[in-house]
């Protein structure tokens, strides 16, 4: 049935439009209560004033809408917003508040107070159903144009008529066929799913009604672009049948998995992975199991037979060899496949490598502990694709249609196995702090910033060798390292000594890195092993040549290392001595976002490098200040970090944080063992430098938001949900002046109230403009006399309002009170202007010229105490 919405809470909605079949089709009277509006003759004035007299011009569609309704009663504009109202019950990418305002508008046109009360109102009844897409709302007016035809047509049936037609769903879909553009308006499918939610999906967009139409039965693109809407909607309820049926449960819906799979653009691919504890002690499942339970995610690295498997796929694990047998956990792939070190020890000793991937774990049963599975009796019974549930290799495919009853009875299994406190987070670890400061210019928002910056400013503080040292590895060289670790073995030590030397496992750990060491140690001590060499052939060597390898493969330091390297000798005996007790050091990264800000910035690009000792420019991969910050808190977890993003807005964030937006959820925290291995939340596979990364709990991300530059409203709604908000508004009480209650002398033997200055001017720009571009306390907060003021009014106050009102010196007046209700001057002025009319300048009167009014800005010394006053002094 078309009434399961996946997560979408769709009973409140339909019984909203079940109230306005019952009270506004069959019958004419309000959906709010006031009385007879769904009337013919107001239908037939909405189609006078607003369908036949179409306004072409420039204006919004309210600001179009009220001009044409205003010649009209007011039960005709109650109508109006009584039908805005049904319009927006189904679009979800329109939020309530702005769908309880534009219905708000229309309804007081009619100079009577809107129903704030009424429970058709509330957040529940206008949540939507789905996205009407972009072009519902750019042409709302031919939606509300063939609303208005739609319903001229129905009131101008018989009682009995309607009836009929609201009793079966098809015949009253047939019957609006006859309504012109039906089948190319999206409000037709509204309307049917509204109030026939049995028979006809929530599908609203036509593309997508066609693709889904053409996945599931078949047909070629021509044949169903020559399907009327209505043949659509009989395909869609026939191919939902046979969905029912082949799932087992009426609790599909074409948006959500595992329909959605099928038929969405990129298709997500499922794949089976093992697990036989015969072969591998999983040491750690109970802790996993926990961590799941208790909503975090747990990542491991997993065989892979299929090098098709990719990030974002999902992932099920089957327990196999030894009963009991079944699916007992699920995930996501989050890396592309690669090659590591065979999982037998034994194989791994001969050289041999096996492909993984790593899966992030979202659920862990375990049915040693009676926790509910799948077991493998469930599994025989998904028999559509003929499914392997046995694989002789970990990481096979899970045909579509077997992944998608799959993933249903796993819903079941998992609902069935929660507790009440199954979902409550571990109270051992404090969450990560993600929040925003935002409000109008000069509301203290960097003032903020630097007070919390303190807290993350240790004065006296003493980090522990491995944190410290993983700070001080993370910019060094892999030669600087390699080198310092065979000083500190005493000049001498075979590959693996070096492997296992301290300096090199903290600058793995450092850039999250378990694979490829070993190579990397051979590579750097190859490109530097002396040209003369008997025992190394290699081409691209690299000052300083200070190696070579003796034929037990023992490395050592050679020629004149000691006055070639002096550097890397002393860098080696500071990482020897550690740390200085009680160092200060502070625990935070600050950056500002801007319009050309990137990725490469933020968290990793190839740059270009010189180098110190040749002077030839290569490119390696560097770390921006994000990736830094992390490595930093990923060493030091007891200690916590931040990151401050001033004008966090002003940038593009998919562009900036890319893949790694999904890693600063809570729950996607990175939690770090000792040996700095992942043991809960989730990591991904950076782009450039293919290392394993992610977001540690102990960071904290911090950032400001001007809402002058961008309302909060336009913020991307990733970023939204990720963050917690704060406002910081003007508050006029913080100014002091110089007397600590606001004022300041004038100079002249009088004062000037600082917080009625702002406030007024802040009454004036919010009606002039709104409240997210209004002036901040912080511009007066350090004003104490007359001459800082006429510094602030006119190097910050006024250009600030010329960007406001893009050079509209009239609205500026008006901030400032320098002119009256019929454009008079209101003396003295700060803001002046003068008329000049043809006859003044040419010295005759032309038709082809308009009055001119030139406006200027008194001189700093000539603004008085007068005419600031007159600001906040009404009756001055």
């Amino acid at each position: 049935m078309s009434r399961y919405c996946g997560e979408k809470i769709v009973e409140p909605i339909l019984r909203a439009a079940q109230h306005w079949k019952e009270v506004g089709l069959l019958s004419d009277s309000s959906i709010f209560d006031r009385g007879s509006i769904w009337t013919l003759p107001n239908l037939e004035a909405l189609d006078q004033h607003f369908v036949n007299q179409p306004d072409e011009g420039e204006g919004s569609f309210f600001e179009k809408l009220e001009v044409q309704l205003d010649p009209t009663a007011s039960g005709v504009k109650q109508l109006a917003a009584e039908m805005l109202w049904l319009m927006f019950l189904c679009p979800s990418n329109i939020g309530e508040s702005k769908k309880r305002e534009g219905i708000k508008s229309i309804w007081e046109w009619s100079g009577e107070a809107f129903p704030e009360d009424s429970e058709w109102i509330r957040d529940g009844v206008l949540g939507g159903v789905g996205s009407a897409g972009t072009s519902f709302n750019t042409n709302r007016w031919r939606e509300l144009v063939f609303f208005i035809r739609a319903m001229i047509a129905f009131k101008s049936l018989t009682n009995q008529e309607r009836n009929r037609f609201l009793s079966d769903g098809w015949e009253f879909a047939q019957w609006l066929e006859q309504v012109p553009e039906c089948d190319a308006r999206q409000l037709r499918h509204m309307l049917l799913f509204l109030l026939f939610p049995d028979d006809f999906e929530r599908i609203f967009g036509g593309t997508d009604r066609r693709r889904i139409v053409r996945t599931f039965s078949g047909k070629s693109a021509a044949q169903v672009r020559n399907l009327s809407a209505l043949e659509i909607d009989r395909n869609l309820l026939e191919i939902r049948k046979q969905k029912e049926e082949e799932y087992g449960t009426k609790e599909l819906d074409f948006y959500v998995t595992p329909l959605r799979d099928l038929w969405g653009d990129a298709r997500v691919r499922t794949w089976l992975f093992s697990w036989n504890p015969s072969n591998w002690e999983w040491e750690s499942i109970a802790d996993d199991r926990e961590a799941t339970h208790e909503g975090r995610t747990v990542t491991h690295r997993w065989g892979c037979a299929n090098k098709d498997a990719s990030t974002g796929d999902k992932a099920f694990l089957v327990r196999t060899g030894e009963p009991p047998k079944g699916i007992i956990a699920i995930g996501n792939v989050v890396s592309d496949p690669y090659e590591a070190p065979h999982w037998d020890e034994a194989k791994a000793e001969q050289g041999k490598v096996y492909r993984y991937v790593d899966v992030a774990f979202s659920r862990i049963q375990d049915p040693l502990q009676n926790d509910p599975y799948i077991t493998e009796a469930d599994l025989e019974r998904i028999t559509v694709d003929k499914q392997e549930w046995s694989p002789q290799a970990s990481g096979i495919e899970i045909k579509q249609r077997s992944a998608g009853i799959l993933e249903k009875v796993w819903e079941k299994v998992v609902e069935a196995a929660k507790q009440p406190d199954d979902k409550k987070r571990s109270g051992s670890v404090k969450v990560a702090l993600n929040q925003i400061l935002y409000g109008p210019p000069g509301t203290g928002k960097t003032y903020q910033l630097n007070r919390l910056v303190e807290k993350y400013s240790s004065r006296k503080q003493s980090l522990s060798r491995d944190a410290w040292l993983i700070q001080e590895l993370l910019d060094a060289r892999w030669f600087d390292v390699i080198f310092g670790a065979l000083y500190d073995l005493g000049g001498e030590g075979k590959v693996n000594a070096i492997l296992k030397h301290e300096y090199v496992q903290m600058k793995a750990k450092a850039l999250g890195r378990d694979r490829n060491i070993a190579q990397t140690i051979w590579a750097t001590l190859q490109a530097h092993t002396r040209e003369n060499s008997s025992t190394v052939q290699y081409k691209n060597r690299n000052a300083p040549l200070v190696f070579d390898k003796k034929q037990n493969s023992v490395w050592s330091l050679v020629d004149d290392w000691e006055e070639e390297c002096a550097e890397q000798v002393e860098q080696a005996k500071k990482w020897k001595a550690g740390p200085k007790q009680e160092a200060s050091h502070q625990r935070f990264e600050y950056v500002t976002f801007h319009q050309a800000y990137s990725y490469e910035d933020f968290v990793e690009g190839i740059r270009p490098v010189q180098d110190e000792e040749t002077g030839d420019i290569g490119y390696q991969v560097v770390p921006g200040v994000f990736k830094r910050i992390c490595q930093r808190a990923k060493a030091d977890p007891d200690q916590r970090y931040a990151i401050f993003i001033d004008e966090i807005n002003r940038g593009n964030i998919a562009k900036i944080f890319g893949e790694l937006i999904t890693l600063i959820e809570e729950d996607k925290r990175a939690i770090y063992n000792d040996a700095g291995f992942l043991k809960s939340g989730m990591e991904l596979t950076l782009p450039y430098s293919g290392a394993r990364f992610g977001v540690p709990g102990n960071l904290d991300v911090y950032g400001t938001m001007n809402t002058a530059d961008r309302s909060i409203a336009l913020l991307d709604t990733a970023l939204r949900r990720r963050f917690q908000f704060k406002e910081l508004m003007p508050d006029a009480g913080v100014i002091s002046g110089s007397r600590g209650d606001g004022y300041i002398e004038d100079g002249d033997g009088g004062v000037i109230n600082l917080r009625a200055l702002l406030e007024a001017m802040n009454r004036r720009i919010r009606f002039l403009l709104n409240r997210d571009m209004t002036l901040g306390h912080a511009y007066f907060i350090n004003v104490r006399d007359f001459s800082g003021l006429r510094e602030v009014l006119f190097n910050k106050i006024i250009p600030l309002l010329q960007e406001y009102f893009y050079e509209d010196w009239h609205r500026i007046q008006l901030v400032f009170r320098d002119v009256g209700p019929g454009g008079e001057k209101l003396e003295p002025q700060i803001v002046c202007h003068d008329t000049l009319n043809e006859e003044d300048v040419l010295g005759f009167d032309h038709d082809d010229f308009e009055d001119l009014t030139e406006y200027w800005i008194v001189d700093p010394d000539e603004i008085t105490p007068d005419a600031v006053r007159k600001v906040y002094e009404e009756s001055a």
